[in-house]
């Protein structure tokens, strides 16, 4: 049994020189540790999500060269790492884009060099499996084992296990280890080989249910083989692809030959350097896991993008998503760098005036309020001057003026505290439009875009776990199928103005249209057409209270969220980068043109098919 130490390492986007410091602190420290082997995670030395930085050569070459530095540590100590491969590589000098050749890579080195294995690849590992979906753009950059074989290359042989202290070591990296879907099953290869450990060097982004998902993964290999242990190495931190800022947990685990949890680094997002000597370690997990990642989230983007600490300056409006903004801002960077302004207008009412200024006490941060209706009316009275009459101003006219200046105002206030200014929007918001381009899309960040009403709804509970910061007024109150509001949700721009979302309902029907591009509206229809949405565990409740149970009203409504959205993708391609925490995130995550998708052919058989049988 080999004594391994995982390093659970911070790995900073782009910051070689930081990270190349703490893989040595911590191949120093393992071997203090008495350690036989230390694992380290994929790219760790550059980072995963930087970019076009792949493409700059003089970055690449220094990043590559950092492997000569790490093979000089590893004096008396096997070590593990994730790094690019930049140059020639078995006469091939280039990749797809005609640039030089990189390779997603795993080294192994011992007693300063590298450990050697049979075979025709040379001594390290090259990804076999290249992630392109999602956010994901590995083929952007590198060349996968698969694709090395059109150049004679045999990807058996990059799968040939290491051979280190009599144990036999398969190296994979991260979405190797998600076979499922791919012509080469990497897992199941070394486990026919008999080896002792596969070692999985992973940058892995958190996602609600990623813990879950990752555990059906290995479960699967586990039925088809009896596996070697699994060492699977992730890291923490925060990295972004401009649109969506991804947070690493760690999560490190050794798994069974079951599959089954043997030890575990925290997924705390914390650093972590852990001895496994073969017994039995679990952690606690984290019940609040959600709020930790919006809030790490926020302190990691603040660190990397703005190491000035400027304030961050956020709209009060006394509703719900400025609150708990506020609230994980304040959480995540301190009271003392978090400005508040309440901007009124003659639609505001005192209650959200008062949620606000009490919001501020709470959270003890400066707080500011006053009146924007002179620069609403001054906006007006420009347009009389430019020939236009009260009578050619909507409604929706006003209430976009009243949004953009209110983005103007905090855009002012940002500049005179030497700020930036906070999004507030969230994703239902985002996908149906519900917001004003260069009034509440403007920020620096949208740490609530991606998540849904409901869910900020829960999340409300867990910040108000010791005192109430939240104003309750702002929560539902949910008996049996009926909704019941003391202040529904509203932007307050004209009188009696209430959202026009149905909260529980369109919250699932977004996000899964979101979520699965691939089927689309389609099934979703299937299933009302079948009865199945009529029975679903959550939304056969919402059907019933939204009278959606009546084939004309839901179809009515679904057409309306579809082209909604559709019309709208111009704003949310505009909008913040937001904290990604599910799948199909607005940004680089659900990729969307600027074109408008009529509804299908099959779409309009299935409508007519349940229309005709009413």
């Amino acid at each position: 049994m080999l004594k391994i130490a995982i390093a659970q390492i911070e790995v900073k986007p782009a910051k070689l020189e930081e990270n190349i410091k703490m893989i040595i602190d911590n191949i120093n420290n393992a071997k203090e540790m008495g350690a036989d082997l230390v694992v380290f995670p994929e790219l760790c030395v550059t980072g995963y999500s930087i970019g076009d930085r792949f493409n700059d050569t003089y970055f690449c070459e220094e990043a590559y060269s950092y492997n000569e530095v790490i093979k000089e540590h590893s004096n008396g100590i096997g070590v593990i790492w994730g790094n690019i491969y930049y140059g020639d590589f078995n006469g091939i000098s280039k990749g797809r884009d005609g640039r030089k050749l990189r390779l997603n890579v795993a080294y192994f080195a011992y007693d300063g060099k590298y450990v050697t294995r049979n075979g025709n690849y040379p001594d390290f590992y090259v990804k076999c499996l290249n992630p392109d979906y999602r956010m994901f753009d590995e083929s952007r950059y590198f060349l996968s084992a698969i694709e090395l074989q059109a150049y004679g290359l045999n990807i058996n042989d990059n799968m040939i296990p290491f051979e280190f202290k009599g144990h036999k070591i398969g190296l994979e990296i991260c979405e190797d280890l998600w076979s499922n879907d791919y012509a080469v099953n990497v897992t199941k290869s070394y486990a026919e080989a008999h080896c002792n450990y596969i070692v999985n060097v992973s940058t892995s982004l958190w996602t609600k249910n990623k813990e879950l998902s990752r555990k059906k993964r290995i479960l699967e290999h586990a039925k088809d083989i009896r596996l070697p242990q699994i060492i699977y190495c992730n890291c923490v931190g925060c990295q972004n692809n401009g649109k969506n800022v991804m947070v690493m947990d760690g999560g490190s685990t050794v798994y069974d030959e079951y599959g089954k949890e043997l030890f575990e680094l925290n997924d705390n997002f914390e650093s972590e350097l852990k001895l496994f000597v073969g017994e039995k370690s679990l952690v606690q997990h984290s019940s609040t896991k959600l709020l930790d990642a919006l809030v790490y989230g926020i302190k990691k983007f603040d660190e990397q993008m703005f190491p000035f600490k400027p304030k961050w300056i956020i709209g009060l409006s006394g509703g719900l998503d400025s609150s708990i903004n506020a609230a994980l801002l304040v959480k995540a960077i301190g009271n003392d760098r978090v400005i508040g302004y309440n901007l009124a207008t003659k639609y505001n009412s005192d209650t959200t005036k008062s949620n606000a200024r009490q919001l501020a006490e709470a959270l003890e941060v400066e707080y500011r309020d006053g009146y924007i209706s002179p620069l609403v009316d001054a906006t007006l009275d420009v347009m009389h001057t430019y020939g236009y009459e009260d009578k050619d101003i909507s409604t929706l006219t006003e209430e976009n003026i009243q949004a953009r200046i209110r983005g103007h105002t905090l855009s002012t206030f940002a500049a005179i505290n030497n700020g930036v200014v906070c999004n507030n929007g969230n994703k239902i918001e985002a996908a149906l439009g519900y917001l004003t381009l260069y009034g509440d899309s403007i920020g620096a960040l949208c740490p609530i875009g991606d998540l849904l009403k409901t869910e900020l709804f829960e999340l409300s509970l867990q910040i108000n776990k010791d005192k109430e910061i939240i104003p309750y007024s702002l929560l539902p109150n949910v008996k049996g199928n009926k909704i019941e509001w003391e202040m529904p949700p509203s932007a307050e721009l004209k009188n009696n103005q209430v959202d026009p979302m149905k909260w529980y309902y369109h919250d699932y029907i977004i996000q899964y249209l979101c979520e699965f591009p691939n089927y689309g509206v389609e099934r979703l229809v299937e299933m009302y057409v079948k009865d199945k949405l009529a029975s679903h565990e959550y939304l056969s409740k919402w059907i019933t209270y939204y009278h959606l149970d009546n084939p004309e009203e839901f179809f009515k409504d679904i057409e309306w969220i579809v082209n909604t959205m559709n019309r709208n993708v111009y704003k949310r391609i505009q909008l913040p980068p937001n904290i990604i925490v599910s799948r199909g995130a607005f940004g680089n995550d659900l990729r969307e043109s600027q074109i408008l998708i009529p509804l299908s052919k099959y779409y309009y058989e299935l409508k007519d098919k349940c229309l005709s049988n009413k």
